[in-house]
């Protein structure tokens, strides 16, 4: 990804997707809410903080369709450049999954700097690996799940897919939903980013899905919003173009009007390319 040319104070620029946005503040309070609402849905069923490793925060939370039976899964991965965030602003698509008959489940993770990011790509595999092991538990059909992330929760979906988790996970998931990701680490290691994170070269290139061909053959549908910097645009299109060269069925959805917070509303809106094409995933499973 080009990014040598920029200024220190530019790539910081570039990467703060929260200077650019409309009301990111507005958006992950509409989320948390819309979270925090779930447990008291009398028709829904839920599992709050299933634990899935040692940690804290090795949790996830599961809704379901009662009496749910083999039903597909959409599992959420959180953004916040794998230093902030929480599994309890995942649970805004919850509904919607549920209305169309699928499982949701918001994963969280250990944060960066108390976890290395090696440390929490990890972590991801092993709570999915938890989860398709216990999936019955909560009526879902574990070969019919679908990976979603956003921004960091992004890369570690596609380090995930690029077999940075492990060699089994790759193919087991019925598909990935990839959202205004991070997959070229270097300009994040450049960054005010790294300063908490703290990456070293070898590390960025070593936990790049970009410069990974990915290990199985599955759906792959990247989202990215017209109004989002520059940065995060290059992103997408450089894995759209370096994985469809591998891939069956990869597609990337650049919708306008849209940044870098409000385009997760595509997961939700109904007769959207991203929904549209989650479904297909969910049944191809």
């Amino acid at each position: 990804m080009p990014y040598t040319r920029l200024s220190r104070a530019e790539l910081d620029q570039q990467l703060s997707p929260s200077r650019s946005a409309k009301d990111f503040m507005g958006v992950l309070a509409r989320h948390e809410a819309e979270t925090a609402a779930l447990d008291s849905a009398g028709e829904l069923a839920r599992w709050r903080d299933v634990a899935c490793g040692p940690g804290a925060r090795q949790r996830y939370d599961v809704t379901a369709p009662r009496g749910a039976a083999g039903a597909p899964c959409l599992v959420f991965i959180h953004g916040g450049f794998w230093q902030e965030g929480s599994k309890d602003w995942s649970g805004f698509a919850a509904r919607s999954c549920v209305r169309a008959g699928w499982a949701h489940v918001g994963l969280g993770y250990t944060l960066a700097p108390e976890a290395p990011l090696a440390g929490i790509v990890a972590e991801i595999a092993a709570a999915l690996t938890h989860l398709r092991g216990h999936a019955g538990d909560y009526g879902i059909n574990p070969d019919r799940i679908v990976l979603a992330g956003h921004s960091a929760g992004a890369h570690l979906a596609a380090a995930i897919l690029a077999g940075l988790g492990g060699d089994e996970l790759p193919g087991a998931l019925a598909g990935y939903v990839l959202i205004s990701g991070v997959y070229d680490l270097a300009p994040v290691a450049a960054s005010y980013v790294n300063d908490r994170l703290g990456l070293s070269p070898g590390e960025a290139e070593r936990l790049s899905p970009l410069l990974y061909w990915p290990a199985a053959d599955r759906p792959v549908h990247l989202l990215i919003g017209a109004d989002e910097p520059d940065a995060f645009r290059r992103q997408s299109d450089a894995l759209a173009l370096l994985w469809g060269r591998e891939l069956r069925r990869i597609s990337l959805a650049r919708i306008p009007g849209r940044d870098h917070f409000d385009v997760l509303d595509e997961m939700t809106r109904p007769g959207s390319e991203t929904w549209t094409r989650i479904l297909r995933m969910g049944q191809a499973g």
